[in-house]
C-alpha cells in the first residue's frame, strides 16, 4: 500500500513537471523551484510520519509493558491458601451435650466438616467470603482460621456456633462422607483487586484433599 502510494506520487509530480507540464509555475518562479519545494515537503512529510509511527509505537509498547507490569504484581499480591481437612463429624467448638452411659444409640451424633484455611502469602487479604458467607474484614499471612462446614440435614445444622458455615447440597455436591466437592474463597488483595479461587476435592491414595483449580479476577 505505502509502495503503491509513493510510486504514484512519483508519476504524479513527473508528469506535472515533464515538457511544460501542465501545472503552471508561476511568476518569477522556475521548475527547479517548485521540485526544491517538493523535495523539502516530502522530506518534512517522511519526517513528520517517522515521528507520528515512533511515538505510536512507543504508546503501544509502553501500554504492554503496563498490561505486563499489571499482571506480574497481581500474582505477587495473591494469597496462596493452605486447605486443610482437619476432622470429620465431630463435636461443634462451644458446644455442650450430654452423653448416654448405657445405650450407644444415646450418644450424640455429628455431621460436619473441619476445614482449616491459611494464607500462606506474604501479603494479607480482606473482605474474605467463604461458602458464600462473609467471615473475616482481613486475613493476616500465617494466621490460620477454622470453619465448620454442616449441610441442612445435618444435626448440627442449627447449632448457633459463629465458624458454621451452613450450605445446601443443591449449591455444594457433597460425597458419601458429606465433604462439599468444591467451593471458593472470595477475597480483595492490598490493591483492592477482588478476585476468588475454586478449590475441588481430590484424592489420592485414600487422603482426601483440596486442590486449586482456578483464580478468575472479578
Amino acid at each position: 500500500m505505502l509502495a503503491s502510494s509513493v510510486i504514484l506520487l512519483y508519476i504524479l509530480i513527473y508528469l506535472s513537471f515533464a515538457g511544460k507540464g501542465f501545472i503552471p509555475t508561476g511568476k518569477y518562479l522556475t521548475k527547479g523551484d517548485w521540485l526544491a519545494f517538493f523535495g523539502t515537503y516530502l522530506s518534512f512529510v517522511g519526517a513528520t510520519l517517522v515521528s507520528v509511527i515512533a511515538l505510536v509505537q512507543t504508546h503501544i509498547y509502553a501500554k504492554k509493558q503496563h498490561s505486563r507490569d499489571l499482571a506480574v504484581r497481581k500474582k505477587q499480591i495473591q494469597p496462596i491458601f493452605s486447605v486443610e481437612i482437619i476432622d470429620i463429624d465431630q463435636q461443634l467448638p462451644g458446644t455442650a451435650e450430654a452423653v448416654g452411659l448405657y445405650s450407644s444409640s444415646n450418644f450424640p451424633k455429628h455431621r460436619n466438616v473441619h476445614i482449616r484455611i491459611e494464607n500462606v502469602a506474604e501479603l494479607p487479604i480482606r473482605n474474605v467470603i467463604i461458602f458464600d458467607r462473609y467471615y473475616f474484614q482481613l486475613l493476616k499471612p500465617n494466621e490460620p482460621k477454622d470453619i465448620y462446614v454442616v449441610y441442612s440435614d445435618s444435626p448440627d445444622a442449627d447449632t448457633k456456633v459463629a465458624v458454621i458455615a451452613r450450605i445446601l447440597e443443591t449449591e455444594y455436591e457433597r460425597t458419601e462422607r458429606g465433604i462439599p466437592k468444591w467451593f471458593n474463597i472470595n477475597f480483595e488483595d492490598v490493591d483492592g483487586n477482588e478476585s476468588f479461587q475454586t478449590f475441588t476435592l481430590e484424592s489420592f491414595e485414600g487422603v482426601q484433599y483440596y486442590s486449586l483449580e482456578s483464580t478468575e479476577e472479578i
